[in-house]
């Protein structure tokens, strides 16, 4: 047995079961039925005064325990009975009734059984601390990944208000903490203040100082796609992203369109190009003579503009504002960027950059070019070296020919043809996996092409680009963001998440400009692409303009649910009637100081409707009753006494005496039925004076 602790008072007492059933509403708030949840509440304010009044109980403590456990597995074996042997009652009925005996019974034995033991044991305070922490954590566990949206109850009001969800967050967990060390770690005050003092210090702190988590730039692998640095142990690279794990995939961009948005199954978002070969792979060109329609640099006061090849014919322009959550080495828009213009940061808590774009959209698909040849005759002859470069491989144009010498025999030679045998040769035969092991040592692309045709988006995109080029054509390898309009809402935000890193060919068409050529292998064994939050994508895009997020408006006809407010006024007044005979039990109990005892004999007469009138004094009150109990005088007269300072072991113990003596003769003159109303009466107690 461990040294005796204090014991907390009646007011301190009270914070904790209120401090206790607001974790259990957090925890259940979305798993319980309204019933269920009230049940739970109950049980658990119920558990936790009466364990304040057991506390000077001479049992072992291994008794309520047992006594805990027990009560658990009764609500459980009763909510079986129920849902097995009550098919005449309607099934929603059952169903919540079931939940109710359940969580009811569950919390109550739980912590019934947690707060005696930590009266006794210190450690078990750490475990109710515990609980209150998981139960803020759990209830905030949504806003995790950047979905600033989640919990709704919490980021609504916050917005409607012109707050930031994360703020109250940290406010509302700092408090938490404090309010749990304060109340439930059972050390001396002067450590529990500074424990509070310290938390809300850091709290502060955290508000003060602390950032906007940032996500970290992926880095590149040898063949220059972003890789997630989470994956090294499991040997993945993120080429586009695995959705095997559980963690929800990390927004990094949001994208507000300007115009309507182009028929399309994806967007691409170029941000670099690789196209100057350095041995057996391809890199960005340094030179500056090359890929000269890519922004390199961020418009600082100035727009950015370049030159672009795309002819305007087969191409519409597109305005976007681009907003990065996450810093990026180079800026990306959608489609062929020629303008990038700076924009004040609308949030910068939220975003790390802010930038118009306008575009060139290709809209055409390539199988219309057919015809067309792809290298330029103005095209200079280090440019033709350049885009059409590949390593010194004879199997890359043995392949190619082989591939190109299929095509229907009334395209032969058309360039276009050639580039769309290639890509569904890959299409057909290669296979997506981001489980193998990145390609090392020399020459990874020939291992991929010439191996199992298992990889990547840039493996295939890689491989593309050197089987083109084997046939003359000027190809290049573009990285960026590739999103699937399906996935995603109605509205003009584009969310683009981390795992949507993508990189895919782009082949050059005399008189068109720069194609994307995607290559989109038949086989893969990554799970589908998930539907993309559309609240959270509203939610980024309305920041994103400067518009406070908030819930849209029901233009719907006002209905009064009848139903659900008779069933929740129900609800509240089950739940009052827990409470009030909870606390009329809890005042029954009468142990501890003298005033306690007295006080529950009060209560006994007040449930029979004999309370101490207005004005009146308790020695009239107690003579004004002395026919039906004779011992209520003494008992009244050593209370009194003990209230004055005359308190002494003799004087209670006649005190608790004269208490069981009282009730007995109330008993005795009381009819049957009297004492069943006052046993039933749930607010006697409200009116004791």
């Amino acid at each position: 047995m461990s040294p005796s602790l204090a014991r907390d008072s009646g007011t301190v007492t009270l914070l904790k079961a209120l401090l206790l059933s607001a974790a259990v509403v957090l925890i259940l708030w979305s798993l319980a039925t309204p019933p269920g949840l009230l049940a739970a509440v109950a049980g658990t304010l119920f558990a936790t005064l009466l364990a304040h009044r057991l506390e000077d109980a001479r049992l072992r403590m291994i008794n309520w325990v047992v006594l805990g456990l027990g009560l658990v597995l009764a609500g459980q074996l009763a909510s079986r009975f129920l849902s097995a042997f009550a098919s005449f009652l309607p099934p929603w009925f059952t169903l919540m009734t079931a939940d109710a005996l359940v969580l009811g019974s569950t919390a109550f034995g739980f912590f019934l059984a947690l707060r005696l033991c930590s009266s006794r044991w210190r450690v078990f305070s750490v475990l109710e601390l515990g609980i209150v922490v998981f139960a803020v954590a759990h209830a905030f566990a949504d806003h995790r990944h950047m979905r600033i949206h989640q919990p709704r109850f919490l980021s609504d009001w916050a917005w409607s208000h012109g707050l930031e969800p994360e703020p109250v967050l940290s406010v509302l967990g700092v408090t938490a903490m404090a309010l749990s060390a304060l109340l439930l770690l059972r050390v001396s005050r002067a450590r529990r203040l500074a424990a509070m003092f310290l938390l809300f210090l850091g709290g502060i702190l955290v508000l003060l100082l602390g950032e906007q988590p940032r996500l970290d730039v992926p880095k590149e692998d040898e063949l220059g796609v972003r890789g997630n640095e989470n994956d090294k142990d499991k040997d993945k690279k993120q080429g586009g992203g695995s959705r095997k794990n559980n963690k929800p995939p990390e927004p990094i961009a949001v994208a507000v369109l300007h115009d309507d948005l182009p028929e399309s199954d994806a967007l691409y978002f170029r941000q670099a190009v690789r196209s100057k070969l350095t041995g057996d792979r391809l890199v960005e060109d340094g030179s500056g003579t090359f890929d000269t329609d890519v922004p390199t640099r961020f418009p600082a006061g100035s727009p950015v503009r370049v030159a672009t090849p795309q002819v305007p014919a087969f191409h519409r322009r597109l305005h976007t504002s681009m907003f990065l959550l996450v810093d990026h080495a180079q800026l990306f828009g959608v489609g062929f960027p020629e303008e990038l213009a700076p924009l004040p940061n609308p949030n910068p808590r939220r975003f790390v950059a802010a930038y118009d774009v306008d575009s060139q959209f290709l809209t055409r698909p390539i199988e219309r070019m057919l015809g067309r040849t792809a290298m330029p005759a103005d095209w200079s002859e280090a440019q033709r070296k350049h885009y059409t470069e590949l390593p010194p491989d004879p199997r890359y144009l043995e392949l190619s020919e082989r591939l190109v010498r299929d095509v229907d025999p009334r395209f032969v030679g058309d360039d276009i043809m050639k580039a769309l045998a290639i890509k569904q040769y890959l299409e057909k035969e290669g296979f997506y996996s981001l489980e193998d092991k990145t390609l090392e040592g020399d020459d990874p692309v020939a291992q991929f092409l010439f191996g199992d045709l298992r990889g990547y988006c840039v493996h295939f995109a890689h491989a593309a680009v050197f089987l083109l080029r084997s046939q003359g054509l000027p190809a290049r390898v573009a990285i960026g963001y590739g999103v699937q309009t399906q996935q995603r809402g109605a509205g003009s935000a584009v969310l683009i998440f981390a795992n949507e890193a993508h990189a895919w060919p782009e082949l050059y068409v005399d008189g068109v400009g720069w194609v994307t050529f995607d290559i989109l292998p038949e086989r893969s064994d990554e799970p589908p692409s998930p539907h993309v939050d559309q609240d959270l994508e509203a939610a980024l895009g309305e920041l994103a303009r400067k518009d406070p997020p908030n819930t849209l408006e029901d233009t719907s006809p006002l209905v009064i649910p009848w139903e659900l407010i008779g069933f929740a006024a129900g609800s509240l007044a089950g739940l009052a009637l827990v409470l009030a005979f909870g606390v009329k039990v809890y005042r029954r109990l009468g142990r501890g100081s003298h005033r306690l005892v007295y006080r529950a004999v009060l209560d006994v007469f007040s449930d029979l409707g004999q309370q101490r009138r207005k004005g009146e004094s308790r020695e009239r009150h107690a003579r004004r009753l002395a026919a039906r109990a004779p011992s209520f005088v003494p008992l009244t007269s050593t209370h009194l006494r003990l209230t004055l300072g005359h308190d002494d072991p003799e004087s209670r113990a006649q005190l608790e005496a004269l208490a069981r003596a009282t009730r007995a003769e109330l008993r005795q003159h009381t009819p049957f039925f009297a004492r069943v109303g006052a046993l039933l009466n749930p607010v006697g107690w409200w009116f004791t004076r």
